[in-house]
Order: structure tokens, then sequence, then C-alpha cells
């Protein structure tokens, strides 16, 4: 007798789009907290008029507040903030604390360090900036560890109120200085971009192609296919000012949602001037730089080069080469690949070729 065996259909996620205010606010404020070069002019600006203090005080927020934002489809930022006020200020810091600890538990899975209570964590800060340093510092993930800010961190999540009210008073004031204003301005694009996204059909493609095309990537970051997994809907955020960069902003309930420069995808049957406007100004600040056109250069005259070869070649140090050689290749200008655990990179001519078509069309 035959042994047949029934191979199920991979299993295909619903994506939309969304303009989901709350969520696209908090994204924006996040992006004030990053050393990136390649974001809207609204992000340097706005981080260049902030006091040291309040920066400080924006990076603690900004770790805290997607956690408050609870997987929901806020219908403004205003309602977000009043769903805040209503929290238990020490139910809040309690939640933000046992899912930290959670991470330290993965964090130390394969090690023999016994993860602290939440009452032993929240007495000693010496312990507690350690944890942190050490969670931050995992894997490479390449985050930079500000011992100020968990200092803040620290004495304010042993002062629940004071935190509560810190928190909602940034917010208050960042939307009421910087963000209001600026989103207001930018909804007719952003409601452009979701229009244009909605004329294309995704109903033959898989989860991961769907995905590249809307994130506008050749492949997926690593370590982005395991969290893919159990996902059944992705909602995807159009942002004014993230420009080649993706945040994955919230990733629960079987639900992601994804931030992305806002644009017209290829394919789609409507057109924006400001969001063509948009996309060639992003592109062209990435070539704009002196060091990035060397690096392309040098992909012109070698099929592939290593980031260290790129390094070395240039004189830059790994933050540096990093910081370029990442800008370069989520505009596309690169594509990257792993070699024996190196990254190794080529020049991508299909994107060249398409900043010149978009440079000509545009000036048609």
């Amino acid at each position: 007798m035959a042994d047949l065996e029934f191979i199920a259909p991979p299993k295909v996620a619903t994506i939309s789009f969304s303009l989901e205010p709350a969520y696209n606010a908090v994204a924006s404020l996040h992006l004030i907290c990053e050393e990136l070069s390649g974001f809207s002019e609204w992000v340097h600006h706005t981080a260049a008029k902030l006091s040291p203090e309040k920066r400080l005080l924006n990076s603690v927020v900004c770790g805290s507040a997607p956690i408050f934002l609870d997987g929901e489809q806020w219908s403004s930022f205003e309602a977000w903030l009043d769903h805040l006020d209503t929290l238990d200020p020490t139910e809040m810091r309690d939640r933000e604390v046992d899912l930290f600890l959670d991470k330290v538990k993965q964090h130390w899975s394969d090690e023999n360090d016994e993860v602290p209570s939440a009452e032993e964590f929240l007495a000693d800060r010496g312990l507690f900036l350690s944890i942190v340093e050490s969670v931050m510092t995992h894997k490479g993930k390449g985050k930079s560890f500000n011992r100020e800010e968990f200092k803040l961190d620290f004495q304010l999540l042993n002062d629940p109120p004071a935190r509560k009210d810190a928190l909602l008073s940034h917010l208050r004031e960042m939307w009421d200085l910087y963000l209001e204003q600026d989103w207001n301005h930018n909804l007719p694009m952003l409601q452009e971009s979701i229009a244009a996204f909605e004329t294309l059909d995704f109903s033959e493609k898989s989860t991961t192609e769907a995905v590249l095309q809307v994130i506008d990537r050749d492949r997926l970051p690593d370590g982005w296919d395991q969290k893919f997994e159990e996902i059944e809907r992705f909602i995807f955020i159009p942002s004014a000012h993230i420009g080649p960069y993706i945040l994955m902003i919230d990733l629960s309930k079987n639900i992601a949602r994804m931030v992305f420069g806002a644009r017209v995808p290829k394919g789609a049957t409507v057109a924006s001037s400001a969001l063509q406007r948009s996309e060639l100004l992003m592109r062209l600040n990435t070539l704009a730089d002196e060091t990035r056109l060397h690096i392309l250069e040098l992909l012109t005259q070698e099929n592939e080069l290593g980031a260290k070869d790129i390094m070395t070649r240039l004189d830059l140090s790994q933050s540096a080469a990093s910081r370029h050689l990442r800008q370069l290749s989520v505009t596309g200008y690169l594509i990257e690949g792993r070699r024996d655990g190196a990254k190794y990179y080529r020049l991508n001519q299909d994107r060249v070729k398409d900043t010149t078509d978009a440079i000509e069309a545009f000036l048609k």
C-alpha cells in the first residue's frame, strides 16, 4: 500500500496598511533616540531642539511607551494618551519589569546565572545597570549603553507615580510642540501611500515575498524569519520620517506592526508627486556623502568586498563603516550577504539604474 503524505501549503498572513497615529507618533519619537543618518529632516531638527535632559527622558519614555500601546488600534494619539491616564502607576511599572525580566531569562537561558526577582532588580542600582547593559549588548545587537539614561530609568521605576507623570507629560509636550503640526502636514501624503499600496495584489505571493515587496528589500533582516512564523496579520504603517529603515514597533497577539518609509511602490496604479519627491530625496541624501560614494566606487572596481576590507581600504572605524554600510544597504544600493559569519557587499546596479530613471522621470 502506498504511503501517501499530504504537505500543507505555506501559511500566508494577511497584509494590510493603516495610518495608526499612536504607533506612528511613538515611532517618530523613537527615531530621535537613534544615531542614524537617513531619517527625515524633522527628526534631526527636533533632536537638535531638545536639551540633553529632554533627550535623556525621551529615551526612557520610548523604552516604555510601546508596551502600553497594547497591540490595540487607537483612533488618535490623544485617544491613546487618555487611555494611559486611566492606568494604575504601580501596575504599569510592574508590567514593564516583568516583561524585561522575561527577556533576561531568554538572554540567560544557556547560562547558570539566576535571574533576580523584581524586588531584587529594583533594590540594587548596580545590579540593575549591569543586567540592562548585559541584555542590550547581548549577541552583538549593536546597541550602545547610556548609563545616565538607565540611572534615570532606575530612579523612575522606584517611583511609579512620578514615572507615569513623566511619561504622560513628555508625550503630551512632544505632541503639542513637535508632533501634531507635523502629523497634520504629512497626513495627506501618508494617505496617498496607503492608497497606492492597496492597489497591489499580494494574493499570489508568500508572506515573505509580500513583506519584502512592502519594505523594498531583497532579504529579511537577520532573525526576522523566526519572528514571522506565528504571525497571522501584518499591519504596515507608512512614516514620513523613517527613511529607508524599518521598525518593528509591535509584535503581539499574532499581529506584527511594521513602520516603513511612505512611498509609492512599483506596480501601483496611483501616483503622488509628493511621495515621488520624498523617495528621490531619500535616495539622493544617501549618495550625498563622500565616504558612501567612496564605498560605491570601490564596489564598481571589485565584484564583492567584505566589511573588514572596506574598513581597511577607507581607514574607517568599525562603527563608522557599519553606519555607512547599513544606510547603503537599507536604501538598496548594496546587496548584503554572509559567508562564514562575515558580511560581504556587492553593488546593486538595478538600484543605481532605478535612481537615474527616477531623476529623469521627475525632471520631465
